[in-house]
């Protein structure tokens, strides 16, 4: 008896620890976003620009999950800014319920892709997949045009925390 009841605790703090799937994909605009980024404090935001239509975003999505999974409890946030249209919302919210997605999940919502593009970076040529490393307490912020590996996202996260 006395051990079925650590089991039950040990599980169901095991479930208490995973992050829920959003029920719904929220609209945000760049200026939004920028304003969370800027009052992070300490935590370093990953930010992942991909689309629903884009493989190669599909197929790197599990390594940021991991990532976040692997640093939770270190002052981190990944965040899946979605490109698709603000029209295809419904599509995103399902894309997120049929893959499991834990990470937090936007849409962005902005009309002029050149406008949000060059905020984001002048580096960026608008291809996805991209990715953003912030620390505003540190004063850094990295852009990444590429797919990336589990390795490769990590030792860059890791480069910025070690700054």
């Amino acid at each position: 008896m006395k051990g079925c009841l650590v089991l039950i605790i040990v599980i169901t703090l095991g479930m208490a620890k995973q992050p829920a799937v959003q029920k719904h994909v929220p609209l945000v605009t760049l200026d939004k976003l920028e304003k969370r980024l800027e009052n992070s404090g300490d935590t370093t935001f990953v930010v992942n620009l991909w689309a629903t239509w884009c493989a190669p975003c599909v197929a790197e999505m599990p390594h940021f999950e991991k990532l976040q999974q692997n640093y939770q409890s270190a002052p981190l946030k990944v965040l899946f800014v979605s490109l698709d249209t603000k029209h295809n919302q419904a599509t995103v919210t399902k894309f997120v319920h049929e893959r499991g997605l834990k990470n937090e999940v936007l849409l962005l919502d902005e009309k002029n892709e050149q406008y949000f593009i060059d905020k984001i970076s002048t580096e960026w040529s608008g291809a996805i997949p991209a990715t953003l490393f912030v620390n505003t307490s540190k004063g850094i912020r990295v852009f990444k045009e590429q797919e990336f590996d589990y390795q490769q996202l990590e030792k860059d996260y890791l480069s910025i925390v070690h700054q």
